[in-house]
Formats: C-alpha cells, structure tokens, sequence
C-alpha cells in the first residue's frame, strides 16, 4: 500500500523534465497524508502534459458525494477492471503520480517502525494512478488514487503491497489512450522496476501534521533491495 509519501522540489523537478521534456516547479511536501492536494501528471487530448493539484483520494464522478467511507487513495491492481470505482477511470483516465519517496510501516515488538522508501538512484518514482472529475453545480473536485499491486520477494517483509512504479518508457505505455488492456495489465506485474532504498526513520512521521526535515532523517543504515 502506500499511505504517506513526500514531494521534494529538485528531485521532481528532475524527474518531471525526464518524463516531459519540459520544466515544472513543484513545492516540496513532506508527510502528504490522503486527502491533500498532490501534483498529478497527465496526457491531455493532443498529447500535451499537464500537471494538476488533485485531492489523493477518488472521488467518482458518479458519486452523490464526496466521502471518506471507502478507502479510495489506494486501488487494487488485480479489481481495476471490474471496480464501479475503477474501471471507467482504467480506461479513460489514466495518470502518473511523481513523488521522491514513500513510507511503509512495519510492526517490531510493540510498535510499528517506519521505513521511507525511495529509488537508490533515479530522482523518484513514477507511480501508476487513476483520476477521475466530480462536480455538482459550481463545486468541482479533481482527485487520484495510486496503484498497488502484491509486493515482490525482496520487499515482502515490509510489506505484502506496494504502489505499483513505472519506468520513463512505461509512463508513456501507461497515458497512452489507445493501450490495450491487456497491455496495461502488463503494466501493473508485482515488480520492482529500479533498486530502491530502504531507510528507518522516526516515528515522528507516524503523525501527519508533521512536515518537516525530521520526517526524512535517518535512524540507521539503508538497505538497497533490486
């Protein structure tokens, strides 16, 4: 799953030119909790990128509105296409979410020990999402979700999920309105697709109103998982 991750300015701004071939300024945000405003990279008809603030969690256009009953900041990659939720947006609004890194949790005698997550070397990941527009008069939401798919050996002892984190090529696979499903399905394996790195850090994170440097400082040494 992924539940809090962060947004660092240079690293995106990186990432973004990488992906785009154009220039983005993104404000850092650490600790983003679901809910927030989270910048989202997609292809607009006539294949110009655009990036858009959206609230991190679905709302479906068809929904009488919007709610926090569901759980709708992560999706499943094994249901997309049979999700009321999911499956128009797999279809038609596909999206990418850029963030530098993510944290997981994992229980260690009597609490449960964060660990933040980031590539060993690329400026961040590329995280496969959905986005969908509800509206009801003058009110309007854009909001995302993130996809998960089953954890790979290597992480599984953090975690039996993780977001599902595309390549530079695959990112255009994934926006790509004339994909097959069958291709986007590809798409989605429970694979790492960079060695990344993993980190413990406080359990000052644990708390989403926190957003400073603390929340990206070191407890002990990484590991690098490929």
């Amino acid at each position: 799953m992924c539940g809090r991750f962060n947004i660092i300015d240079d690293p995106i701004t990186q990432q973004l030119l990488e992906i785009t071939g154009q220039s983005w300024h993104i404000d850092t945000e650490l600790n983003v909790a679901p809910t927030q405003q989270v910048p989202v990279l997609r292809r607009e008809v006539g294949g110009d990128w655009s990036v858009s603030p959206m609230r991190w969690w679905l709302v479906p256009y068809w929904s009488p509105e919007p709610s926090t009953k569901y759980s709708m900041f992560n999706a499943k990659s094994e249901t997309l296409a049979k999700s009321r939720a999911y499956s128009e947006p797999f279809e038609r609004r596909r999206c990418i979410v850029p963030v530098t890194g993510y944290y997981e949790w994992k229980r260690e005698g009597e609490i449960k020990a964060p660990y933040y997550i980031e590539p060993e070397e690329d400026p961040g990941f590329a995280f496969a999402g959905l986005w969908d527009r509800w509206s009801r008069g003058d009110q309007v939401i854009e909001s995302c979700t993130i996809i998960t798919a089953a954890a790979p050996e290597g992480i599984k002892w953090l975690h039996h999920r993780i977001p599902v984190h595309l390549t530079r090529d695959q990112v255009q696979q994934w926006v790509n309105p004339e994909a097959s499903e069958d291709a986007l399905n590809q798409l989605l394996k429970p694979e790492l697709r960079t060695a990344i790195q993993v980190t413990p850090v406080s359990t000052y994170v644990n708390n989403a109103r926190n957003k400073d440097d603390r929340c990206v400082e070191p407890l002990g040494d990484s590991t690098i998982i490929h």
